[in-house]
Formats: structure tokens, sequence, C-alpha cells
């Protein structure tokens, strides 16, 4: 194992430790597997090196996010009166959460985000799903006056070349969604055969309820209800551990009730996707399958299959209202925008009905 791979003290992930040019890096390698972690260390390394070689600096949005925030409690500095700053700080913490939001979806950590990741596609979804929690237009323009300074900001200190808020208000609205590509039924086999444990029930019930990789590693026997009789209509499934900690609860489907009926409990772990750690449970279940879909060549992400089952609800005859409550959009408008590209108009007309259709 490379020199600079370690684990710091109380941490079951790798770490990066390096100096290019000068400046220290320090930085998780997001996986448990010591073979992995010294094949995504030179890789980093490389790419470090490269952007040193190009005068090119490696700074998180984070950082930037936090510089600005912690200004604007210093009227001052900017200009700015009391009311102002505070006004900013309102917003900041909008785009914060919305950006999450963002990053989320695409199963990605804000705060791991480069200050470049924050481009004119983030800025416009940004706008789209502040429209669709129903804010005004004018809370919306308060809001990108913030970012524009947030920005402004970033870009002050070398980290990006261009503002993403003036392009943004230049080109106007022209959204650009990330790509989704549906992992097929092999892929998905392949990637579930290399999980180890109960971990190999876990790609199917994910591909069978929709449902995030975070929230359904969590889920533990008590979070079901009727599985002593199971059968479709009577096996609900309470999901706590959400994003944004909206509880919600699902009525499951059959092939979701046979997933879990193959699933011997633990006779000490409360949850069913169990392991024999202290936890009791896989808190790392997302990193684990990043590694192993490189290793199976999966052609997609995990969160792919959150995709793949909306799509094939509203496919089947679902409403896009029921879509958005089962797998848990915000607003149904944010449903329609993400999956109502990947079908016919026929196949919208339905999925735009109001109702239940599809039961």
């Amino acid at each position: 194992m490379p020199n600079n791979v370690y684990k710091p003290k109380g941490s079951k992930k790798y770490h990066l430790r390096v100096t290019i040019d000068g400046k220290e890096y320090r930085e998780s390698l997001r996986t448990t597997s010591q073979r992995v972690a010294s094949k995504k260390a030179r890789q980093r390394i490389d790419e470090l090196k490269g952007k040193a070689k190009r005068g090119e600096t490696d700074w998180l949005f984070l950082a930037g996010f936090m510089s600005f925030y912690d200004s604007t409690f210093n009227a001052g500095e900017h200009g700015w009166t009391d009311s102002t700053c505070k006004r900013y700080r309102t917003s900041l913490i909008q785009i914060g959460r919305t950006l999450e939001d963002i990053f989320a979806e695409r199963s990605k950590d804000i705060e791991e985000a480069g200050a470049w990741e924050i481009g004119l596609a983030e800025i416009t979804e940004f706008v789209a799903l502040r429209k669709d929690a129903g804010v005004s237009v004018a809370t919306i323009n308060r809001d990108l006056t913030a970012f524009k300074h947030l920005m402004s900001h970033i870009k002050n200190k070398g980290w990006i070349e261009i503002n993403p808020v003036q392009l943004f208000e230049k080109q106007g609205m022209r959204e650009k969604l990330p790509p989704i590509v549906l992992p097929t039924a092999a892929a998905i086999a392949r990637i579930s055969e290399r999980a180890p444990g109960t971990l190999t029930f876990l790609p199917d019930f994910l591909h069978e309820t929709g449902g995030r990789i975070t929230e359904m590693a969590m889920v533990k026997w008590s979070d079901l209800c009727g599985i002593e009789q199971p059968v479709e209509g009577n096996v609900t499934l309470t999901l706590v551990n959400t994003k944004g900690g909206k509880v919600r609860t699902i009525t499951l489907r059959q092939q979701a009730i046979d997933i879990l009926l193959k699933i011997t409990p633990s006779n000490w772990s409360p949850y069913v996707f169990w392991n024999k750690t202290d936890d009791g449970y896989y808190k790392s279940a997302a990193n684990l399958f990043w590694d192993y879909a490189q290793e199976v060549d999966f052609g997609a992400r995990m969160h792919d299959l959150r995709h793949k089952f909306a799509i094939d609800r509203l496919k089947e005859g679902w409403s896009v209202y029921r879509v958005q409550r089962y797998i848990g959009h915000g607003s149904v408008k944010t449903t329609e925008r993400y999956y109502f590209r990947q079908l016919t108009q026929e196949q919208q007309a339905i999925a735009s009905a109001d109702g239940n259709t599809g039961l």
C-alpha cells in the first residue's frame, strides 16, 4: 500500500495524504478496501499533479460558501446594511439546502463538490426547484442576487473563472438535467452477486422500491407493518432516515416483499440489511456500492435504480402524483422534469391524470 494512503484514528475508510508543489492535500478516498484505495490514490495524485502543472487550484465550494457566509456578519466589509446582510444569509441557507438536494439526487455529496462544479446547469436547477416549491419570483430573484455575490466572492479568490449566475442571467433558463442511465438486469445481477452478506439483496430492493440507498440501508424490521401476512397491499414500510427527515410510508409491491422474505433476520441487530459490526448495519453502503460498481462494470449509478423504478411505474400507468409521493420528491413538478422526458406523449397524458392509476 502506498505510504500516502492511511486510515485516520477512528475511521474505517482510507484517506489520502500527499504534498504537491508545497500544498498538502488530505481527503477521504471513500472506501474501506485497501486495493481500491491504492488505485484511487494513484488516480487522484495524477489528477492533482495535472492540476498543479496547469496552474489550477483544488478548492471546495463549501469552503467558499462558508467564507462568504461568515463575511456577511461584517456589513462594512461589503458596504451593505445590516438588513441586507441578514437577507443574504437567509438566501444563502436556501441556496445551501437546495444545492444539497441537487447533488443528493445525483448521488453526490455537496461537501465534496469543487467550486467549479457549481455551473450554469446547477443554477438552472436551483431556480427550477425553487419554482417547484412555489416560491415567488421576487424571492427567487433575491436568492439569485445573494447567489451572484457568493459566486463573485469565490471568483475573486481565483477558484473559478466565470460567475455562473451572471451566465444564467444572460442566457435564461435552458435546463440541462443530468443523464439517466437505466441499469440492465444483468448489471443488477452482477453487482448483487458482488455485494457481501445482506447487502446482496439491497440492489434488487432499491430497484423494486425506488428508495435512496442511504434511507433503505437503515431500514429496521420494526419499520415494516404487515410482514406476517406477506402479500401485496398488506405490507407497508415507514422510512424514517430520509433526506430532510421527512418521514413517509409506502405500500410495498409483491416484488419487494418477496426480497424481504429471502433475508434471514439477525438475532441481535434490528436492521433488515444487517451485519456483524457494532453498528449492526452497513454505514457506508453508498461508498461500498460505488466501489463494487467499478469492479463489476455496472455501467450506471446505484441512484439510477431509483430513476428506473420511477420510469417503469410511469410507463405501467402509475400517475405522476403517486410516483412523486412514493419516491419522496418534494414536488410533482420535480418528478415531471426528471422523468417525462423518458415517456411518450401518450404515456405522459396517462401519468398526468390525477389519482392512483396503476393499482
